[in-house]
């Protein structure tokens, strides 16, 4: 790690701000864009809007600079130091009552993923087989789990506070995947886009 930059603001802001983080990274690290032997992204799941910024902000550089793409799930990229159970539980909010989640599991070797990323609605049902294991469930959608399940399972742990970061995107690269193709390369969306009527004002 060389360095990062991370912000969190109000809705929408990410294209706002994406190229502005990544040119002043590059300057306050004194690293020139033909330095780096390739862009990352994260694929998804994730927001719609989000996931079309990041990935054509990705491919748009890649394609001016010829650097290959690579792409990592953006449900891996979140700080896994913290937890210390057999089971983890990543999840990112999917609006109304689901999540998006991978569920992972702690090995000698690191935090490997344990079956598929899923659109989950929350009720008692959700991760029955892993109820009476001991869990970490860790990004935004933890909320949910609090808000949706009668009783919370005694051995598992909330943390709701904790955010995809690229600067974890590492853990997936020690073997360097296969770049994607850049003019192809599609996020993975898991759910359909479904458009909502804006809440802004305009007269």
């Amino acid at each position: 790690m060389v360095a990062s930059k991370s912000e969190r603001g109000e809705r929408f802001i990410h294209g706002e701000r994406l190229h502005v983080l990544i040119k002043e990274l590059l300057k306050e690290s004194s690293v020139d864009f033909d330095m780096l032997d390739g862009v990352c992204v994260g694929k998804g799941p994730g927001s719609y809007t989000g996931l079309r910024i990041g990935v054509s902000t990705a491919k748009g550089l890649c394609y001016a600079a010829g650097k290959p793409l690579y792409s990592v799930p953006t449900l891996g990229c979140f700080d896994f130091s913290s937890c210390t159970t057999p089971y983890v539980i990543t999840v990112l909010d999917a609006r109304r009552d689901e999540v998006y989640a991978q569920v992972w599991r702690s090995s000698e070797s690191g935090v490997l993923p344990e079956g598929s990323v899923e659109a989950v609605i929350i009720s008692d049902e959700s991760w029955k087989a892993l109820q009476r294991e001991s869990v970490t469930v860790v990004g935004e959608g933890a909320i949910k789990i609090g808000q949706f399940m009668t009783k919370v399972p005694a051995d598992w742990q909330l943390q709701a506070n904790s955010y995809p970061d690229a600067k974890y995107m590492g853990q997936h690269l020690t073997n360097l995947p296969k770049a994607e193709d850049v003019a192809y390369f599609e996020p993975y969306y898991l759910k359909d886009f479904v458009a909502e009527k804006s809440k802004k004002k305009f007269f």
